[in-house]
């Protein structure tokens, strides 16, 4: 029995049972990490069941904490977090409700909120955390650093695929970084509620989901040039299993269709384990991921961000279509021509990058320490790159099963009515422009766009170039 059997992405996500199985059958199940996921609750009326499943996990005299924000969402018996707090309260558990961010419901996982939030839920015997990612991300760190306290995440829209695995993504000196955290216990997903959720949040976590047709490709890229040796092709055919059929369905998630919806949520929690089992956020993080965290980066204090998915969505687009001009141009002998600059010349272009967003320096430092390493791997590769050059046909070969065109990928982003191209979320051109001219020098990943730089065809012009192309698909700006 394969991953890729013919059974929906809910029906494996509720049967974790035998997806351990499965993946225990891998040719490299010995290099995946356990799939700590307690268990998936997905469906119609599952809400119901949270003090259940609280009262399961609870094994001192403390309180169940539920961590939220301010923003109000709709479920099939009013408003949740506040129905989330009632109805563990009417089940006898001593409840009590701490809230994260400001009044417009802004938050941000950073050391300031995740260190208030955790004094604040001091004591706490369950953690139950409603709402967006990035209430999830902090009620993860939370559990974690709470030497396990059993954590029980509410997802309240099919908007991102991180609310499955145990990772977070926080901010260290300004830096967007992936760090460690806990698996839920419990990941509840019900209908009901993400059926309910503006249409954007769930049109963000089909965008998102488009990254399953870009980042696995530039994983296997990175275990081809020796920068990592952890791709999974069993990581790889989980995230992707059951993508194909979700765009299918892609003017069902616009037009907020329960099943539509239940097969989106499905398969992102299947990317969020596939993440988790890998212990790397590459099956579902490359290229288009760094661009919007650079984005999110360059935001100013107060201003309004677009929704994380909603970005990824029209970067997915653009990392195709780098994609397609990388390959042509490796097969007209690039990798005859690559470039290995030295330490001085990329420090000082990388903390030139970041230093219209931070004077002090620190976030371009914060930055130079992940690239640092990854240009050191890059040199000590020199050698074995000819070995990557003589098996580039191959190589070729693994890419198509990976990645997708770019028309396709705007065909499903059309079909939901989601946002093809950034300038539709308010995000400046300059932004994008500075974003893409720059992704590959913020973290230690390596993508198609450091191949890109290091083949010479990443500058500024070559971002205006690949710009004028998208446009002629209705994407990009």
């Amino acid at each position: 029995m394969s991953i890729a059997e013919r059974r929906s992405a809910p029906a494996v996500v509720r049967d974790l049972g035998a997806l351990r199985a499965q993946l225990g059958e891998a040719d490299e199940a010995a290099d995946l990490r356990p799939l700590g996921l307690g268990g998936v609750l997905l469906g119609a009326g599952v809400l119901a069941r949270l003090a259940e499943v609280v009262i399961e996990l609870r094994h001192t005299g403390g309180d169940v904490v539920v961590l939220a924000d301010e923003r109000a969402m709709a479920g099939a018996d009013g408003e949740v977090k506040a129905g989330a707090v009632a109805a563990l309260a009417d089940a006898g558990l001593p409840v009590r409700r701490v809230t994260i961010g400001d009044q417009d419901a802004v938050t941000h996982a950073d050391a300031e909120t995740i260190g208030t939030a955790a004094r604040a839920i001091d004591g706490a015997a369950v953690l139950v955390s409603v709402g967006s990612g990035t209430v999830a991300d902090i009620g993860k760190t939370l559990s974690a650093r709470a030497a396990g306290l059993p954590h029980v995440i509410v997802q309240t829209a099919a908007s991102v695929n991180g609310f499955a695995d145990d990772q977070s993504v926080l901010l260290v000196d300004g830096v967007k970084r992936t760090t460690q955290a806990r698996w839920p216990d419990v990941l509840l997903i019900d209908t009901d509620v993400i059926s309910r959720a503006p249409a954007e949040l769930n049109r963000a976590g089909l965008g998102d989901l488009l990254a399953s047709y870009t980042a696995p490709a530039d994983w296997l890229l990175a275990r081809l040039v020796g920068q990592d040796d952890r791709y999974s092709p069993a990581a790889v055919a989980l995230i992707r299993a059951y993508v194909d059929p979700v765009l299918e369905g892609a003017v069902g998630i616009g037009e907020g269709d329960p099943a539509a919806l239940e097969n989106l949520a499905g398969a992102l929690t299947l990317g969020g384990i596939s993440m988790g089992v890998a212990g790397v956020t590459a099956p579902g993080s490359g290229m288009e991921h760094t661009v919007s965290h650079l984005i999110e980066m360059a935001e100013r204090p107060g201003e309004v961000s677009a929704l994380h998915g909603a970005k990824v969505g029209p970067l997915s687009v653009l990392g195709a279509m780098l994609w397609s001009r990388v390959r042509a141009v490796v097969r007209d002998g690039g990798l005859e021509r690559l470039r290995f600059p030295d330490e001085t010349t990329m420090r000082a272009r990388v903390l030139a990058a970041f230093v219209a967003l931070d004077p002090s320096g620190r976030m371009g430092e914060e930055c130079w320490r992940d690239y640092a390493r990854k240009l050191d791997r890059w040199h000590s590769a020199r050698e074995g790159l000819e070995g990557v050059r003589a098996g580039w046909t191959a190589a070729e070969l693994e890419l198509d099963g990976v990645l997708a065109g770019p028309e396709r990928l705007v065909d499903a982003l059309r079909a939901a009515g989601a946002p093809c191209r950034l300038g539709q979320l308010g995000i400046p051109d300059t932004t994008v422009r500075w974003a893409l001219a720059n992704c590959h020098l913020m973290r230690d990943r390596f993508t198609v766009a450091d191949l890109a730089f290091f083949l010479g065809v990443w500058e500024e012009e070559d971002v205006d170039r690949l710009l004028d192309e998208a446009a002629e698909l209705g994407a990009g700006l």
